[in-house]
């Protein structure tokens, strides 16, 4: 790639002034993460006002034959106070970390930085030193933002739309591209690749622009003059393949876009324009036709005036987790938590103020085909926690994280519980009538794994008490009480 290409095609982040500080400061920063993230996109950027004869560039950890070649040079650069950026993967970065820190004391602080990327609570973040290195994993960058793709659509829109053109008429590409440019349909796209940012898949900023790409030029080199609605973004924006296409579509077939109002109204035009008789078959004739008409009102609703805002059907993505997850309303997010893990082993149940510990020494196993309980917990010993990006890197990179943590908090540690968004899912979707034994076994495993680390530091009389057992095949609960060992039901 051309360097005036690269840089029509780079977008801008807080990224870019971040490594110029700290170039300016006389530091070293690893870009790490997955192929695609951009890191050496960063690099070949910074390297016209940072000569590499002046800096130390690291563009492919990969070109060199071993670890131990890359590690002294990387070595002498830092021993000598060369500043720099480095890209390297996630999985070469950590071994190397691990395996020569003890003969690259520098690396202590790249395998310290890597494990402290985001923490729950910056007085608990441990010390790690960001004086002279700096680690950012790309993995944590939020790409579907609203600023980001904005941004993409008007770098990629222009470029396509004026350059390379040498034909009479509007080819699909040149269409394309300026539909693009239109500010309610750009508006609407950006709305809605913001919502794909919402599911738990990592998007690389060559997944956005490859998608964005495609939606303009079909991945053809040749302008088609005659062309129909198959070269039309609003089609390709769900044909191609790659992260965000795999997320578009399953938006798209979401039953959160299905409203009566809006595909009645679509489904009559569709018959229209399709000229569908009664002895034709629907799904064959006016099926195709609404399917295009559907994604074309996503985008071009205003053109359409069918007298809905494509807008509102994008914001009804689980709103439920996303308020939890935001912190909208904190005690009441931990009570519904306790109440759904609660739920979990007693369906029905209410209890919110205490979470009620259930064990097993196996999980799901036949040979384990109960579990008991004999301990609760104030709803007071837990606290919800949403994860951040550590301090010294948070004006780095935009981060929304994709869970919060249930945080059981003594003395002694601090046990989590990942809430994830198919956690939440599942536990808020639990039908009581679903036999216990299937259930989701990743879901009872985390749960069970949780609540055994609680009870380990939970204090209780082992002669005195009530204890629950719970017949994993029946769901029969029967309650036993112990007094000086003596047990009674």
């Amino acid at each position: 790639m051309a360097p005036h290409q690269r840089r029509q095609i780079h977008i801008e982040t807080d990224l870019d002034k971040y490594l110029k500080d700290a170039l300016d400061d006389g530091k070293q920063v690893i870009l790490t993460g997955n192929p695609g993230d951009g890191k050496t996109q960063h690099i070949l950027m910074r390297q016209d006002e940072y000569p590499p004869d002046e800096y130390y560039y690291l563009l492919d950890a990969s070109e060199y034959a071993d670890y131990g070649e890359l590690l002294s040079e990387w070595n002498e650069k830092f021993q000598n106070d060369v500043p720099g950026v480095l890209a390297i993967n996630d999985g070469p970065l950590y071994e190397m970390a691990t395996s020569f820190s003890d003969k690259y004391p520098f690396l202590q602080s790249v395998q310290s930085q890597l494990q402290n990327q985001i923490v729950y609570d910056d007085n608990e973040a441990e010390e790690t030193d960001f004086d002279e290195i700096i680690v950012i994993d790309l993995n944590n960058r939020d790409i579907l933002t609203h600023r980001i793709i904005t941004r993409a659509i008007d770098n990629f829109a222009g470029e396509f739309a004026l350059e390379g053109h040498d034909h009479s008429g509007t080819c699909h590409i040149q269409h394309n591209a300026k539909k693009l440019q239109e500010e309610r349909i750009k508006e609407n796209l950006v709305d809605f690749l913001t919502q794909l940012g919402n599911y738990e898949r990592h998007v690389t900023v060559r997944d956005l622009l490859n998608y964005l790409c495609y939606i303009i030029t079909a991945g053809l080199k040749d302008c088609q003059t005659n062309f129909g609605p198959e070269l039309k973004y609003y089609n390709l924006a769900f044909e191609g393949n790659g992260a965000v296409f795999d997320l578009a579509r399953r938006r798209f077939q979401s039953p959160d876009l299905v409203h009566p109002f809006v595909d009645s109204r679509l489904w009559a035009i569709s018959e229209q324009e399709a000229e569908f008789a009664d002895r034709d078959e629907a799904s064959e004739v006016v099926e195709p036709h609404f399917n295009q008409k559907k994604r074309q009102f996503l985008f071009e609703d205003e053109m359409l005036d069918i007298g809905y805002e494509s807008r509102s059907l994008f914001q009804s993505l689980q709103y439920d987790f996303i308020n939890h997850r935001n912190g909208m309303f904190q005690e009441g997010s931990k009570e519904q938590l306790v109440k759904l893990l609660n739920g979990y082993f007693l369906p029905n149940t209410s209890k919110r103020s205490e979470l009620q510990l259930w064990l097993s020494h196996r999980y799901r196993s036949r040979s384990s085909l109960a579990l008991v309980s004999r301990t609760s917990v104030p709803k007071s010993q837990f606290k919800i926690q949403r994860p951040r990006l550590h301090p010294a890197i948070r004006d780095a990179i935009g981060y929304t994280p994709n869970h919060t943590a249930l945080t059981y908090t003594n003395r002694e540690s601090k046990i989590r519980l990942s809430i994830t968004r198919s956690l939440y899912r599942a536990l808020g979707a639990l039908d009581a009538d679903i036999p216990y034994t299937l259930r989701n076994r990743d879901v009872e495993q985390q749960i069970l794994e949780f609540m055994e680390e609680i009870e380990y530091h939970e204090t209780h009389s082992e002669e005195t008490g009530t204890v629950a057992v719970k017949d994993t095949e029946t769901g029969r609960v029967e309650e036993v009480d112990i007094n000086n060992d003596i047990y009674r039901r």
